[in-house]
């Protein structure tokens, strides 16, 4: 069954054209990754999917629907997420609190930063469990601004967990990695697919992908190539 239907999708920034009539499907419970050179589309297609970059033509239809045009915080809360997705608190908060701000946004918005920093007893044993999950329970009290690249990933995977996503979307999650750190969230993204996620990635390098991904397809000027 598809989870995922693209069709056609257009987008430009001013006279740039990122998206050209960009197709594809995606099985449920697949991890398709979509691979190419910098300025390929990959990124681009990501925030169209994720309802941050507004598509001119075609349509996206998730698990049989029609979302063609909804924002960030409409699709989450049908179940396809894209990972950074959030909006920036206005003030530091710790890796806790960051969490506890994705459970409360799909309801609050831009509000749940508020929130984040007095969280009740059922978000802080939730935060719990998903800082647990992806590895950073050792640094729930920390800045978020202090993470490395390794744990500013983990995090971003923790914080679209919170969203409980049927789809998650995910930018270069290995490829922005040092090496030693990518075998840890290839296990981890393999979880997360053996959990019932379904996932979309990019990367750079199609061999990278293939640790994590059974399909892999090639991207250029913004339209799937093969």
């Amino acid at each position: 069954m598809k989870i995922l239907e693209v069709v056609g999708l257009t987008a430009h920034v001013g006279s740039t054209q990122l998206l050209d009539a960009l197709s594809f499907t995606l099985e449920e419970g697949q991890i398709l990754a979509l691979c190419g050179p910098p300025g390929a589309g990959k990124t681009a297609c990501l925030r169209c999917l994720g309802g941050s970059l507004a598509a001119e033509s075609g349509r996206l239809i998730f698990d049989g629907r029609e979302v063609t045009g909804l924002g960030p915080r409409e699709l989450a809360q049908q179940g396809l997420v894209r990972a950074g997705e959030l909006p920036w608190s206005p003030w530091s908060l710790t890796v806790a609190e960051a969490v506890a701000l994705a459970l409360r946004w799909p309801r609050l918005g831009r509000g749940a930063a508020v929130l984040a920093k007095w969280p009740n007893a059922r978000v802080r044993t939730r935060v719990a469990a998903l800082l647990e999950r992806v590895g950073l329970a050792a640094e729930a009290r920390r800045r978020r601004d202090a993470l490395d690249a390794g744990a500013m990933g983990r995090l971003d995977l923790a914080q679209a967990l919170a969203l409980r996503p049927r789809l998650l979307l995910l930018d270069e999650p290995l490829g922005r990695l040092p090496v030693d750190d990518r075998p840890a969230t290839a296990r981890l993204i393999g979880e997360i697919r053996a959990q019932g996620v379904s996932v979309l990635l990019t990367e750079r390098e199609p061999a990278l992908a293939k640790a994590v991904a059974d399909r892999v397809e090639m991207m250029e000027r913004g339209a799937v190539i093969s």
